[in-house]
């Protein structure tokens, strides 16, 4: 009974601890699908052919019903059973009678029933009634609900009719949902205008709306406003009885329902055909910034898709940065020059020649003369001077001077004294050209010559808004540790000469038994591979790592090739890279096989070494770490995750963000690579060269990634030769001591890999009482800007608590709802951080978390509160200050917290 009884705590829970709900349909008829955002609601309408499989299959996977778009009456294709045409889309009406009709909507139906859609919005189910009299109303009407009929049977009633007023009470029973559009605003396709419905037509829409209320239809208004309008009128729409969605005419922009997006995305052309994505600066460099502030890089391949239609309902802005005065051609600085004043733009690098309008909006244009040098440095914007403490050289600098309306950022004099301006500011955005970007010194590394933080606020003009957090769990710094499996088999300098792998296992993983992910190279322990004669011995050795409780399992590939850059065919092998091979060198293993590195490997290990309760979760990519489309959707399709590669392995030789990389890569079809946090100690031993002890310095890593930003968690990353030499195992027990002796969350990589993944796939929005709402499936964490006031937890829901300081937000639920509102004063119990990862959270209700390590948790206005575990167990706090501290034993916590005055 006690069992039970946790059980249906832990129903309510999830019942009530929810944020407003939205009822609203979302429609959007554009491509790719805004899938972050499609998340704050249950059912969303798309053209069929616009969705690709992938991202069909992620709605789904997300239980967000997905319907499709299905015109009954008309078609743009004249057929047999055409009758007339609609003069205000110019399509053709159909005979709703015809047999032939009838089948083709079936036929229709059965086809986006298999692809996996949920059910069917039927537009145009007026269009009979454009037909003049000599067509028999009566029999279209009656054909129309024949056909109706048939979708109902084949969608089990899951239908969205698009008006069909005439017909509802046939209808009854046979669809749930009905939509209107243009109670108060109407759209005019034939000259694409926007017009508020007069007063009659509003009555009239009314009463048919009632009218379909009463016979038990959910009625959805769809209306038209500018993106800055929608919300309000949304509101209209709300106060009159129904439920909203406010858009554009064509639905091809994201829509406001009681909720209004925040944009995120920063859309960034890029060429492929004149360089990977890999390799660009803004990708290695900039993304990083960009994505600590919370904004996503949604990065445009012009060499393989059209540039999209600009919609400042999803994208917060442009930035285009190329060193390839080739890249800018007619096509994108004329789209570049469309969408000033829609979106904030920021031009880096090299400029386009022939851009005029582009340049003079952002406040630069060219000079008459080309004054000579020497150029010296005449001004540079104090908030905008970055890492470097000395101008760069200039010996080929643009030649502009100041447009009107405009601030320069940075100047430059020439010998003449003419005044070049090198950066510039307007209200469209800001311009900055090389070599005013990063700097690349002689022996001491590249830095940044601007701040790339202010660059993008204060220059680009990005406002501030929640972060999605990738570092952070439950308020406290995440901690993860992965092995790549280079080195298992390598003899170790210790008594009794042992594997390296032995090493790590008895000295690291079950000394501190810590979360952590274990990798193996399957031909480096298998039989036939490189190792035959002592395979049985490796491979007990693996299992012994694989069967702890507290390790996760990782294919580290079949062969470890070094060179997934060259197998993706994005970069031709120079000879002297290839001095140790291609992979290693395994007899008649002469061809790498994608198939055998990725699949084989996994279901080997799942096969061979993993205990039965266990599967390979992780694939940790090799050598230069940079899969192509194909490696990844291998990966996908075995159901793991990957991890590895990126450049983050920046120390206090040169403290520069330019060492810093993003949090992952994305390639077509939804895949992403996630990028390692930190680099592995072959980067800081002089690629295990020596000093072995080298590995030290991943604090200073560690500490420059915390201030003044905290741009990844702690990550503890090797090779198990770490354990070769007694230098390198002291290594690694320091910086494990470090990041211990600090406050931190311990998790698996997978679990920051999810995390980590969902990023780009989490959405921010805001109601009409200013209130935030976020959506993730993995994200538990908010980061809160210094310009933000205080989250009153007790108006707020879905979310545990925050932290001290106010900076880190606890989510608890998929969907949270945020307030700052402190008209009431918070008072209730929560939590400030812990050490734990977080399931359930519900003051006076149910608990769970899971804890790798003994629990601290740390509560604000808590002193009357204790831990009831599911068997009984007390845990009573320590209160000093504000904080009340709870200390609960490692393992799965299931419970209740109760803080009622007196227990």
């Amino acid at each position: 009974m006690k069992y039970l009884f946790f059980i249906l705590l832990f129903i309510t829970a999830n019942v009530t601890a929810k944020p407003e709900t939205n009822n609203s349909i979302a429609f959007y008829y554009s491509a790719p699908m805004p899938l972050a955002e499609m998340t704050f609601y249950s059912r969303v309408v798309v053209q069929p052919e616009l969705i690709t499989k992938h991202e069909l299959n992620w709605l789904k996977q997300r239980n967000i019903a997905v319907y499709a778009y299905l015109s009954v009456g008309e078609s743009f294709s004249k057929s047999e059973s055409s009758l007339s045409v609609n003069p205000n889309w110019n399509s053709h009406i159909s005979d709703l009678t015809a047999a032939q009709w009838q089948l083709h909507i079936q036929n229709s139906a059965l086809s986006l029933k298999a692809r996996g859609f949920n059910g069917l919005f039927l537009d145009t189910l007026d269009s009979y009634q454009l037909l003049d009299k000599k067509h028999n109303k009566s029999a279209q009407q009656a054909g129309l609900v024949f056909i109706i009929e048939q979708l109902s049977n084949t969608f089990n009633k899951q239908l969205i009719l698009n008006r069909g007023f005439e017909l509802l009470p046939q209808l009854k029973g046979r669809a749930n949902d009905l939509v209107a559009e243009g109670l108060f605003s109407h759209f005019n396709p034939l000259d694409n205008s926007y017009k508020l419905t007069n007063k009659n037509d509003q009555a009239w829409l009314n009463a048919q709306l009632h009218k379909a209320q009463d016979l038990g239809f959910n009625v959805q208004v769809i209306d038209y406003a500018k993106p800055k309008q929608r919300l309000a009128m949304a509101q209209k729409i709300i106060n009159a009885g129904y439920t909203p969605w406010v858009t554009d005419g064509h639905l091809q922009t994201w829509g406001t329902s009681n909720i209004a997006p925040v944009p995120r995305r920063i859309l960034i052309p890029y060429n492929s055909n004149i360089e990977p994505l890999i390799y660009t600066t803004v990708h290695l460099n900039l993304a990083t910034m960009i994505e600590y502030l919370g904004y996503i890089p949604d990065y445009i391949n012009v060499a393989k898709r059209a540039l999209p239609a600009v919609d400042p309902s999803l994208h917060a802005g442009i930035i285009s940065w190329t060193s390839f005065d080739t890249f800018y051609t007619p096509t994108i600085t004329n789209w570049l020059e469309a969408n000033l004043g829609v979106v904030p733009e920021l031009i880096l690098g090299e400029l386009p020649s022939s851009a005029n309008k582009l340049m003079l909006s952002l406040g630069a244009e060219p000079l008459d003369v080309t004054p000579l040098g020497p150029y010296e440095l005449e001004s540079f914007t104090p908030w905008l001077k970055g890492e470097s403490s000395i101008p760069p050289v200039v010996t080929n600098p643009y030649f502009l001077k100041l447009a009107a309306n405009s601030k320069a950022l940075i100047s430059i004099k020439a010998a003449d004294g003419t005044s070049l301006v090198q950066g510039t500011k307007t209200k469209y955005g800001a311009l900055v050209v090389a070599p005013w970007l990063i700097d690349t010194l002689p022996m001491e590394g590249s830095k940044w010559v601007i701040d790339p933080r202010t660059l993008l606020t204060k220059a680009m003009g990005l406002e501030p808004i929640l972060v999605p957090d990738t570092t952070t769990q439950s308020g406290r710094r995440m901690l993860t540790i992965h092995i790549d499996g280079d080195g298992f088999t390598s003899v170790a300098h210790f008594a009794k000469k042992p594997y390296s792998a032995e090493v790590i296992l008895d000295k690291i993983i079950k000394h501190y038994k810590l979360p952590l992910t274990s990798s193996i190279i399957q031909a480096d322990i298998e039989p036939g591979g490189l190792h035959s004669k002592m395979s049985p011995k490796l491979e007990r050795i693996a299992r012994d790592i694989f069967k702890l409780p507290y390790v996760e399992i990782a294919s580290h590939t079949y062969s470890h090739p070094y060179f997934w850059t060259a197998l993706a065919g994005r970069k031709d092998i120079d000879e002297e890279d290839t001095d140790y091979g291609l992979k290693l060198d395994i007899p008649g293993y002469n061809t790498i096989s994608l198939e055998k590195e990725i699949t084989d490997s996994i279901k080997y290990i799942d096969d061979k070494l993993a205990p039965a309760n266990k599967k390979t979760v992780i694939m940790l990519w090799s050598g230069d770490a940079t899969p192509g489309p194909k490696a990844l959707e291998l990966a996908r399709d075995a159901g793991v995750l990957n991890v590895n590669g990126g450049n983050t392995d920046v120390n206090a030789d040169n403290p520069s963000l330019t060492h810093v990389s993003p949090i992952g890569r994305p390639e077509r079809d939804l895949l992403y690579q996630i990028y390692a946090p930190i680099l592995n100690e072959n980067v800081y031993t002089n690629l295990w060269h020596g000093p072995y002890y080298g590995f030290k310095r991943l604090t200073e890593t560690f500490e420059i990634t915390e201030k003044p930003y905290r741009l990844k968690p702690y990550t503890i990353y090797f090779h198990f030769y770490s354990g070769e030499v007694p230098a390198g195992l002291d290594a690694l027990k320091h910086n494990i001591d470090y990041v211990l002796a600090r406050p931190n969350t311990p998790v698996h990589l997978s679990h920051y890999a999810k995390v980590a993944k969902d990023f780009y796939f989490s959405a921010l929005a805001k109601n009409s009482d200013g209130q935030w709402l976020f959506s993730s499936k993995d994200i538990k964490t908010l980061r809160v800007p210094d310009v933000f006031d205080m989250p009153n937890i007790s108006q707020s829901s879905g979310v545990a608590g925050v932290t001290q300081k106010g900076d880190y937000v606890h989510v608890v639920n998929n969907i949270a709802q945020l307030s700052f509102d402190h008209s009431k004063e918070n008072k209730a119990p929560y939590l400030a951080s812990a050490n734990v990862i977080i399931d359930n959270w519900q003051v006076n209700g149910p608990v769970s978390f899971t804890a790798w390590v003994p629990a601290t948790l740390d509560l604000i206005n808590a002193g009357a509160c204790v831990f009831v575990s599911h068997l009984g167990e007390r845990y009573k706090g320590l209160t000093r200050g504000d904080i009340t501290q709870f200390k609960i034993p490692a393992g799965d916590f299931f419970g209740y917290l109760n803080c009622n005055a007196g227990v």
